[in-house]
């Protein structure tokens, strides 16, 4: 009794802090289930991902009330993320994949701490490569809501960047959401609400089909699954509250969205030791 009340506790804790940041929480979940719950590797990670569903849902009513959605963002992110998972998952067989798992918690580890450093830097919006790039053709300027300054995307680089998170969420068997916000917010200038409800929102769809996989593999075990995804539903409630409450500025959001990502980093570093048992 003591360990589901611990478990339910702990999934509240992750879903607020995932609904806050966008990432949703499922990357910090699975080590955590592995470690302090004893799970199987691969029923943590079908049961952390059956959690995600019903607080990303949740989040993304609220967003789309709000207007703070961008469906134009989430498109030209999904779609190409999609087609990057089939390919990750075709290169597993052919990559070594536990060198770029080391690799590539490193390199999320240094965009987090390069965001905690730069989070009150206000940002050069007329200066750099990714500036140039962004406004080559296939861009436009986007106006989300009246609340919000305009920014230019660009079709093209964003289709680029959602097959690179899908690549990754395929060859490594994580989500590639904790990648999407920062990328919509320093790359294309996206304001953070909006890339934060625009990343829960692409959640809603990725962790559905990611659902639907595991259940087919006999990865989740409902009456272990039922209550997290229950916490992850009170998660959200109270990480929306959170948000309303503090309404927190650019910068804070970017201040935990790069926590955020430092946890993250570690949290596949976990995930890489327990995997391959160093």
């Amino acid at each position: 009794m003591i360990t589901e009340v611990l478990l339910f506790i702990t999934g509240i804790a992750v879903s607020t802090f995932g609904t806050l940041v966008g990432f949703g929480g499922g990357v910090f979940m699975v080590p955590i289930l592995i470690i302090f719950f004893q799970f199987p590797i691969e029923l943590a990670i079908g049961t952390a991902m059956s959690a995600l569903l019903p607080a990303a849902l949740i989040s993304t009513i609220f967003n789309i009330r709000e207007k703070s959605v961008d469906y134009i963002v989430a498109s030209l992110f999904q779609f190409p993320a999609m087609v990057g998972t089939v390919i990750g998952a075709f290169l597993v067989a052919y990559m070594p994949v536990l060198q770029m798992q080391i690799l590539f918690a490193l390199f999320v580890l240094t965009v987090g701490l390069y965001m905690l450093a730069t989070y009150k830097q206000k940002q050069k919006r007329k200066k750099g490569m990714m500036y140039r790039i962004n406004r080559m053709p296939t861009s436009f300027i986007r106006k989300n809501h009246p609340k919000h300054l305009a920014y230019r995307l660009n079709g093209s680089l964003m289709a680029f960047f959602g097959l690179c998170t899908g690549t990754i969420a395929g060859l490594f068997g994580i989500g590639g959401g904790f990648l999407q916000t920062p990328i919509m917010i320093r790359i294309f200038k996206i304001p953070s609400q909006i890339a934060i409800s625009t990343s829960l929102f692409i959640l809603v769809v990725t962790s559905f089909s990611g659902i639907m996989s595991h259940y087919w593999l006999g990865n989740i075990d409902w009456t272990k699954s039922m209550p997290l995804m229950l916490a992850f539903a009170l998660g959200a409630l109270l990480g929306k509250g959170l948000k309303e409450r503090n309404s927190a500025s650019q910068q804070a959001s970017e201040k935990l969205i790069g926590l955020g990502l430092i946890l993250a980093g570690v949290s596949v570093m976990v995930h890489i030791t327990l995997k391959y048992e160093f």
